[in-house]
């Protein structure tokens, strides 16, 4: 944990042994090398140079070492972020084996100090209780570890059931994360047609802080700040808390794998607890969001504020979701859409009188305005409704409430992600110099070589070190991105991506339907009710998307990008210089080349690059199977 102002150092020893030579080709894009190591400080506004959060240093193998050090700014906010493995080739299988954490930036900046701190005012400030005891904090780290057991001792061969595919291990076999093809881009083709991914697959749960299904104790009607964090590779999380149904006392509890599944100990398909979303990336929002179901893709924060009206037992689960608005959808588990449990919530009894019958929004109203004592009645009466503009994010330099609608345009570049899926044949690798068919896709050459997707041309490429391929910007510099997924030739398919950006946050300024090139947002924000509601008749409804419906003007550093749809975001290079990295957080896809350098300059000259007015971030990789 630290605080704004803070300098926070980090020795990072690499002890893994040297990578054998036939695990570590030097082709750049090739996922290879997995014992080389550094460290990356996801969402924070820090330096990308020398020491601090540069991802393009490698600290090598058997004893290599580095001594990290980040100056965080006294302005940086105050919210929930993380820090995980970044060397580009290894990224995937790092984080994949849990080298990752949970990274707090405590607030202290009071609403009577705002002036002296540039009007930013935290919200840690006011959540506690009248007597000034803060609220229950739980950090909630979702990791996916999809270890696997070998037949052999170069890891080539996953142990797997002949008949169903799942994954298995011998009884004191030790699992580990080894081989990329196999335990990242793999699937099976079920016999209805759809396909199950490598981590559904793999039958692994989805863990809390390490711990599988960990039992949380929580009293009635308290009010809790769940800081939670997508720690995975690559699968959505679509997180819900439901009531249980036990049958059982917590000494004897076995959850059961899914949700809906028959279970003599408990079900989880009751009444649904409410989450509050106050922060988005580490970054106070403008206004309390509620959710019923919370969607997180891989890389993103929620904190929320939640609460339980009632003791019993309840549930928090990854919930089923629809194929176009998860990465991998959860349709293509082995029991169709059933949810999975990730943890359970024990709720005890609370002794204040009356307390467990009153609403969630009545005890959060509540925990707001015991904390806002002394504040301002204007303060107090916007936090009433839910409104934290006196709170929120807003960017350096700027006071609050303003945002970057109101700057001049820099840039207008555009970053769409390419997918190529490539048939699975048992064992198939293209050799060295075989390509796919070239077919031209407005202007650009689309091509399947060494495994990985290329493009010919300069408006489309995948990660280089060529300097004739970095995009050039200077500080003070403003970008409006059209950020988007395209298709790229034959067999192609147009896939889910994750959007996320070093050093420098991103304003999401509008999401566009690429069907009607009209805005899903009304005046003022709220979604279009084709966007919000589901079409029940149709059971891929492709203009459903509740998790863009809460997004106008949100703040965040990783963003969903879902074909059909453009979103534009705008982005100012502040006060930092240095490479910093653009690229998919779905972390196969930035191992195999999804992935741009952006190279902040010093000198305040507003002039692009050679890529000026180009798509140059084509960023391509290889899919498995369907999506």
């Amino acid at each position: 944990m630290v605080s704004p102002g803070d300098e926070l150092r980090i020795n990072l020893q690499n002890n893994l042994p040297v990578d054998p030579s036939s695990d570590c080709p030097k082709t750049l894009n090739t996922p290879a090398c997995f014992n080389r190591q550094n460290l990356h400080l996801h969402g924070m506004h820090v330096s990308p140079e020398g020491h601090a959060d540069n991802v393009m240093h490698t600290v090598m193998p058997a004893g290599g070492t580095w001594d990290y050090r980040y100056a965080i700014p006294a302005t940086h906010a105050a919210g929930t972020f993380w820090y995980h493995a970044h060397q580009h080739g290894a990224t995937s299988i790092g984080v994949a084996s849990g080298e990752e954490g949970a990274l707090i930036v405590r607030g202290h900046r009071r609403y009577a100090d705002r002036t002296r701190n540039g009007g930013v005012v935290d919200i840690d400030t006011i959540l506690h209780d009248r007597s000034g005891i803060p609220i229950a904090e739980r950090i909630m780290l979702f990791e996916q570890i999809p270890y696997g057991c070998f037949s052999d001792a170069t890891h080539s061969t996953l142990l797997q059931d002949s008949t169903t595919g799942a994954w298995t291990c011998p009884k004191g076999a030790e699992g580990g994360v080894e081989n990329f093809r196999s335990q990242f881009i793999s699937s099976r083709k079920n016999a209805d047609g759809t396909s199950r991914d490598a981590w559904i697959l793999s039958g692994r749960y989805t863990l809390v802080n390490g711990e599988t299904q960990p039992v949380l104790h929580v009293r009635a009607g308290d009010v809790e700040r769940w800081r939670m964090i997508a720690g995975g590779v690559h699968d959505t999380l679509n997180i819900q808390i439901v009531k249980a149904r036990s049958r059982d006392s917590e000494k004897r509890l076995r959850l059961p794998r899914y949700a809906r599944q028959s279970s003599s100990e408990m079900t989880c398909d009751g009444e649904i607890v409410g989450q509050y979303e106050i922060a988005a990336d580490g970054l106070t929002r403008q206004n309390i969001s509620h959710k019923d179901i919370n969607y997180l893709y891989p890389g993103q924060r929620s904190d929320a504020l939640v609460t339980f009206r009632q003791p019993g037992l309840y549930c928090v689960i990854d919930q089923g979701g629809d194929t176009l608005n998860t990465v991998i959808p959860r349709r293509s588990r082995p029991q169709g859409k059933s949810p999975s449990v990730i943890a359970a919530v024990s709720v005890e009894d609370n002794d204040t009188p009356h307390v467990e019958r009153q609403s969630e929004t009545t005890q959060i109203h509540r925990l707001l305005q015991e904390g806002s004592e002394g504040l301002p009645a204007f303060v107090r009466a916007r936090l009433a409704r839910f409104d934290l503009s006196d709170f929120a994010y807003f960017p350096e330099g700027m006071m609050p409430g303003q945002d970057l609608s109101d700057l001049s345009i820099t840039h207008h570049p555009t970053a769409f992600f390419g997918s190529l899926t490539m048939p699975l044949v048992s064992g198939a690798v293209l050799p060295p110099g075989q390509a796919m068919p070239d077919t031209s896709i407005n202007g650009m050459i689309g091509l399947v070589q060494n495994e990985l997707v290329t493009v010919d041309g300069t408006s489309a490429l995948p990660f280089s070190m060529d300097p004739t391929h970095i995009y050039h910007v200077h500080l003070g510099d403003v970008d409006e991105w059209r950020i988007g997924a395209r298709t790229m030739g034959t067999g192609t398919a147009a896939g889910q991506h994750v959007f996320h950006i070093h050093v420098n946050l991103v304003e999401i300024m509008d999401i566009i339907d690429d069907n009607t090139d009209e805005s899903i947002f009304m005046s003022g924000g709220r979604c279009k009710l084709k966007y919000r509601l589901k079409n029940d008749s149709d059971a891929d409804d492709a203009d459903y998307s509740p998790e863009f419906c809460d997004q106008y003007h949100v703040f965040r550093d990783s963003l969903f990008v879902k074909p059909g749809f453009t979103t534009v975001v705008r982005t100012r290079y502040e006060d930092f210089t240095g490479d910093a990295m653009l690229h998919c957080h779905i972390l196969d896809h930035e191992d195999q080349g999804m992935m741009t350098y952006v190279s902040i300059d010093g000198d305040q000259q507003n002039q692009m690059s050679s890529m000026s007015g180009a798509d140059m971030s084509a960023m391509e990789h290889e899919h498995s199977g369907a999506m």
